[in-house]
């Protein structure tokens, strides 16, 4: 009886591509180190990094040297053609000449064949739409790694990965930790491995969980880190800290103006909560980290983007948990202080670190 054949062809070429650079870099390490030749002489790494039209060019013209030239003695050969920059229309990328060198390497692409040549492409981005980019993708196996977009994911989701990040790492993340880190962090996912990598050191192995104050010894004093704090501080009615956290903005240059449109954000967000609240359309949930659940009728007050949705509800969760303690009268009045202080401001009549400090103290005292 006939039986199906099964297909052992190796993969010719392999193409990692998206917006986290930091994924990107580290898959193409392990599959180059996957398939890596037993001769070390018949691996050739390609810089794709170009600033310059010319460099792209020399780049383009050094790949199709390399698959075109058999190793010399003989075994397979793979061909890495690192962290290319110019598959899009950002850049040098945008160029016609750029444009046209990559059209003649396609015939090129046909002769890689898996066993006498591989080709692995990393690359930080590319344009479905080329001729190129088109005939790459129609014969390359292709994997992407893109950050969250926060347009489609909800800062709760990021979280949750970095809680499996820490997890991967060997870390034991206890309730806070992860968000914090994301607080200190954002969605750079290169700073991720690298205070991942510190966070593990801090850890040790066998070590228990992660706590939200040990993210914060490690990884504390980025602007990121002072935002957050201050202006939790202020809504949560501290004082001591609020002062301290503003003065270490004033520290790092932060202008008085910008820190007060930040405050103003936060301070809108309380206000909107307390309403809310009052009207039983928001509750807290708190599971690892805080949230608000918001009721359908409550979800028509709440701003919109661009696309018509409503706005993620974490950072609402976040000023509801700590503003809690008073009512949307309250915060109302906390904006009319702001805005009068803004006015202040701009218009030069009076001292901007004084009147920054005084709103700061008017509204945690109450």
């Amino acid at each position: 009886m006939a039986t199906a054949a099964i297909n052992t062809k190796a993969i010719p070429i392999h193409f990692l591509c998206g917006t986290d650079e930091d994924a990107v870099k580290k898959a193409a390490a392990d599959l180059a180190q996957k398939l890596a030749p037993e001769d070390a002489m018949n691996l050739e790494t390609i810089d794709g990094r170009a600033i310059t039209v010319d460099e792209a060019v020399q780049s383009i013209g050094k790949v199709r040297e390399a698959i075109l030239t058999l190793p010399f003695f003989g075994g397979g050969k793979l061909v890495w053609w690192k962290a290319v920059n110019f598959f899009d229309e950002t850049g040098v990328g945008r160029h016609a000449s750029v444009k046209e060198a990559l059209e003649a390497l396609q015939p090129d692409l046909a002769k890689v064949d898996g066993t006498s040549v591989t080709l692995l492409i990393s690359a930080l981005g590319i344009h479905k739409g080329r001729t190129f980019s088109k005939a790459l993708l129609k014969v390359a196996q292709a994997k992407y790694f893109d950050l969250p977009d926060l347009r489609k994911t909800s800062e709760d989701e990021i979280i949750f990965q970095i809680e499996r990040r820490m997890k991967a790492a060997g870390i034991r993340p206890g309730p806070g930790a992860a968000e914090r880190f994301f607080q200190a962090t954002g969605i750079d996912t290169s700073a991720w491995s690298q205070e991942l990598e510190k966070l593990a050191c801090f850890a040790g192995e066998g070590s228990a969980e992660l706590t939200r104050d040990d993210v914060n010894r490690v990884i504390s004093g980025s602007r990121e880190v002072l935002i957050w704090d201050f202006c939790h501080a202020v809504l949560t009615g501290e004082a001591k800290p609020a002062l301290a956290q503003l003065s270490a903005l004033l520290a790092q240059d932060e202008s008085e103006v910008g820190i007060l449109i930040l405050l103003a954000g936060q301070i809108r967000l309380a206000a909107l909560a307390a309403v809310l609240r009052e009207n039983k359309m928001l509750r807290l949930s708190r599971g690892s980290f805080t949230s608000a659940e918001v009721s359908p009728e409550g979800e028509a007050y709440l701003p919109r983007k661009k696309s018509g949705e409503p706005i993620s509800t974490y950072a609402l969760g976040q000023a509801a948990q700590r503003s809690q303690h008073r009512p949307a009268r309250f915060w109302f009045q906390a904006l009319a202080l702001i805005y009068q202080a803004q006015k202040e401001m701009l218009t030069g009549e009076s001292d901007k670190r004084r009147a920054l400090e005084l709103i700061v103290l008017e509204i945690v005292a109450g």
